[in-house]
């Protein structure tokens, strides 16, 4: 079967035939090949949670009557427009709103700030401070205001009329303002000569992307309370992933940013997008970089290790071959059996290298081994496969059991990455001894490198030999110690832990949740009626875990007659005393000493020609003053209005003629659980058929918990059995176990000391520790049990072995530490753990039982 190997450890040339080598290498190239283009043509990856867990419950079934009834607001995208300007934030919300609008790939393009009705009702919606604040601007600057504006009408009935009179008189009343510092007053004032100068500015010269240009002072939003903390926009936006795509969500992504990139250069406003859209565009998009920043660094960090470790370059240089052909046909065959990746069995992609590399390994170091025992390379080959085939092939079946627990489970996420990995133990493995055979075959086999004789020791010599009772001992108390630490490790079920807190999406997020604005782990809940929709707006705005509540009562003015009687005493106020008259050059002067004055208002008053600068000021500043009064005038005489009159866009989102929606935003950090829960159970209390994304998540943490119990039964079982058939001395099983239990515990307790908990990405690890740790000790025990004693187990190649595939796995499953999606980060995180403390104790503990064992 062998014969067509054919070089000998002396380097001499066998006559054995060449055809077969070139067979198997021209079958490698081509599946290669394929593999290639098939991954190209097929790569998808899919962050979508409903696709991740089976979910067949009454929870879903809320969710469900809940989006049916009001929308699906977790599809939705998320403009955020945040500024000082609270005029200029408008603004640019209104620009936005019609920009996306008007692009065909976006439907039901709402902000609620733009429509008229709410604007025709502002006043009422303010809060008590801010109301009073508007009224006090209005008492403060409406007296100067009409005498300005009589100025106007007084100048067009004298004979000599002076058209810039108005323009003066404003400025007198400034310069007055100034003098007797009346602070306020004055600043409004300011702040309308500072958009006088930008609106002139930008006609003049035609500035482009400036939103003010060819518009005039709002002098009712210039009244409005400028807010200390920063003003809020909020534009909500549907669009249809394309599914068929590989990445669905680019194209709505992309386009929007060519939208909002518009407004980019505006100074002190940003624009950003978040809604789960962004969010999961995000999350594909640090799971992409992430896999492809570790896989370089893991490759790299390989070089390191085998170059320290074997010192042979073709053995280095075969390995990384047959890792490279095993991932391309992992890497298409998995896409193969299960359509596409998901945020989760991506990772495998990284922890392959790591895994398959264990096989070069473990087989090459056998063949340089068997070179001082052989005559030739044909009989080395056959017996380093005679010695490998079997432990390896247990070592991928195993590990393939480890990554299979989920597959029964109701996990698909983990279901999928299982089914991947398991068909990538079988890459791996067919690679190993394709790959490397050719490769020796090709280029030649590495050089024999004769082992320095050490001096003869006897197994009662060694110090494990002598202290083994010791060992045992310690881990035992070991066992004990880090298993009150497991006992204490807690499952976090938000998927918000597994995206990077980095991210535009996650950051915008987070902040505008604060604010209590919206969020995507907002919770919705169906009142029977408006009446008991305004019962449950009013407990749940009292609760700490609530940030803000929202019905369709909430879009009813309250307390408009009262401020209606406060608005009519300061608008019956009578208009101040006229002013004195300055030049410009005096007033400019004490400008420049001003807060609030913007450089280039100071610049645009010394270059304008004075005729120009005062038609300015009344084309854009005082003109407008009748548009003010009017929408004044309509506030104040509008009815009071109600369900009825408010618009269909709107009411639709919060009533309809069944159910009134309640949203809940919460006030509490969604990463952390347990925030997550009071929030949950203190919105439930009120309203118990409450649903959304957090109850989503919560439920679907509760099937993975019991998925994952079942995933380590499984795989407990299915490799016990595995081994109860592979191994010659059935109590071989259970002490191959004693590694595997320590390692989970004090993984588990480490992790759990450093403040990390599992997730739904890392809740694989506990499994895989017994599919990847049951690896060593089958190669321990076999090469124990062919030997017999303990000095030649230390002798022979399969302790060096097991710690440079154990650093390549370090190094592989470390690289994931850096990446930026936090799913990974934590896989990376506990795995490495888990085989620092498999290695150490498959080489200490392992061994000291197999000896008191042997010993009795």
């Amino acid at each position: 079967m062998f014969s067509f190997f054919s070089r000998n450890a002396k380097s001499t040339q066998s006559s054995t035939p060449s055809w077969p080598y070139v067979l198997c290498l021209l079958c490698l190239c081509v599946s290669s090949y394929f593999g290639v283009v098939y991954s190209q043509d097929h790569f998808n990856v899919d962050s979508d949670l409903n696709h991740l867990v089976k979910q067949d419950a009454a929870w879903k079934d809320n969710l469900n009557k809940t989006s049916q009834q009001f929308g699906d607001s977790e599809s939705s995208l998320v403009v955020v427009i945040s500024g000082d300007d609270r005029q200029q934030i408008q603004q640019v919300t209104e620009h936005l709103t019609q920009d996306f609008s008007r692009t065909p790939l976006f439907k039901d393009v709402f902000s609620p700030s733009t429509l008229p009705w709410l604007k025709q009702q502002a006043l009422w919606f303010l809060s008590k401070q801010e109301f009073n604040d508007f009224n006090h601007n209005l008492s403060a600057l409406l007296p100067r205001l009409q005498t300005a504006a009589m100025s106007q009408s007084t100048s067009k009935n004298q004979s000599s009329s002076n058209p810039a009179a108005p323009a003066m008189q404003l400025l007198a009343q400034l310069n007055q303002a100034i003098e007797t510092k009346d602070e306020k007053s004055a600043k409004l004032l300011i702040s309308a000569l500072n958009q006088v100068a930008d609106i002139d500015h930008a006609n003049q010269t035609d500035t482009p992307n400036k939103i003010s240009a060819n518009q005039s002072v709002n002098w009712l939003s210039l009244l409005f309370p400028q807010s200390k903390t920063t003003n809020y926009q909020i534009i909500s936006v549907n669009a249809i992933p394309q599914r068929d795509q590989k990445e669905p969500n680019r194209m709505i992504m992309e386009t929007a940013h060519q939208l909002i990139n518009k407004y980019a250069n505006l100074p002190n406003v940003k624009v950003r997008l978040t809604g789960q859209t962004a969010l999961d565009f995000d999350e594909i998009k640090d799971a992409n970089h992430s896999v492809k920043l570790a896989g370089a660094m893991s490759l790299i960090g390989l070089i390191i290790i085998l170059g320290f470790g074997i010192r042979s370059v073709r053995i280095i240089v075969a390995s990384y071959i047959a890792v490279i052909v095993g991932l391309i046909w992992t890497l298409a065959v998995g896409l193969w059996l299960v359509g596409s990746y998901n945020t989760i069995s991506i990772v495998f992609l990284v922890m392959f290298i790591g895994l398959g590399v264990d096989f070069s390994i473990h087989f090459c170091l056998r063949i340089r081994e068997e070179q001082g025992k052989h005559d030739n390379n044909t009989d080395c080959l056959k017996a380093s496969v005679r010695g490998t085939f079997v432990p390896l092939s247990l070592c991928a079946l195993t590990s393939a059991i480890g990554f299979l627990g989920f597959y029964p489970t109701a996990y698909t996420g983990l279901a999928e990455l299982g089914i991947i990995s398991a068909a990538g133990m079988l890459m791996g493995l067919l690679a190993t001894f394709t790959v490397i055979p050719v490769f020796f075959f090709l280029f030649g086999y590495p050089k024999y490198q004769p082992q320095a004789k050490k001096k003869v020791q006897q197994d009662g010599e060694y110090w494990l030999v002598k202290h083994h009772k010791l060992v045992i001992g310690i881990a035992i108390g070991l066992l004990i110690v880090t298993g009150i630490g497991a006992s204490q490790m807690r499952f976090d079920f938000s998927t918000l832990v597994l995206k990077s807190p980095h991210s535009e999406s996650v950051q915008t997020l987070e902040e505008i949740q604060q604010q209590g604005l919206t969020s995507s782990y907002q919770m919705m809940m169906l009142a029977s009626s408006p009446a008991q929709a305004k019962q449950w707006q009013q407990k749940l705005s009292h609760l700490p875990e609530v940030s803000n509540a929202l019905s369709i009562n909430s879009f009813l003015p309250q307390d408009r007659q009262s401020r209606m009687m406060t608005l009519a005493k300061t608008l019956q106020q009578p208009p101040a005393a006229a002013a004195h008259t300055i030049q410009l050059e005096p007033l400019i002067s004490k400008l420049e000493h001003t807060q609030g004055v913007h450089p280039s208002t100071l610049k645009w008053l010394k270059n304008t020609p004075p005729q120009d600068l005062y038609r300015s000021i009344s084309r854009y500043a005082l003109l407008p003053l009748s548009s003010m009064q009017q929408n004044m005038q309509q506030m104040m005489q509008a009815p009071q209005p109600t369900i009825k009159d408010i618009p269909q866009a709107l009411a639709q989102r919060y009533y309809n003629q069944d159910y009134a929606l309640v949203v809940a935003y919460p006030s509490g950090n969604m990463r952390d659980v347990k925030q997550l829960d009071q929030f949950i159970a203190a919105v439930q209390k009120i309203a118990p058929n409450a649903t959304g994304r957090p109850v989503a998540e919560q439920q679907v943490g509760k099937i993975i918990t019991t998925a994952f119990i079942q995933a380590t039964c499984y795989s407990l079982g299915l490799i016990a059995l595995v081994l109860l058939f592979a191994l010659k001395h059935k109590h071989d099983v259970v002490l191959s176990f004693i590694p595997l239990l320590l390692t989970t515990l004090s993984t588990m307790a480490v992790a759990h000391w450093s403040g990390y908990s599992l997730n739904m990405a890392n809740i694989i690890v506990i499994p895989l520790i017994f599919g990847l740790g049951v690896d060593n000790g089958i190669h321990i025990v076999e090469r124990f049990r062919s030997v017999g004693s303990v000095k030649e187990f230390y002798q022979s190649s399969t302790p060096k072995a097991a710690i440079l595939s154990s650093l390549t796995t370090i190094v592989t499953f470390g690289s994931l530490l850096l990446a930026d999606h936090r799913g990974m980060f934590s896989i990376g995180f506990l795995l490495t753990i888990a085989i620092g403390f498999l290695l150490l104790y498959s080489l200490t503990v392992l061994p000291a039982l197999l000896f008191s064992v042997k010993k009795h």
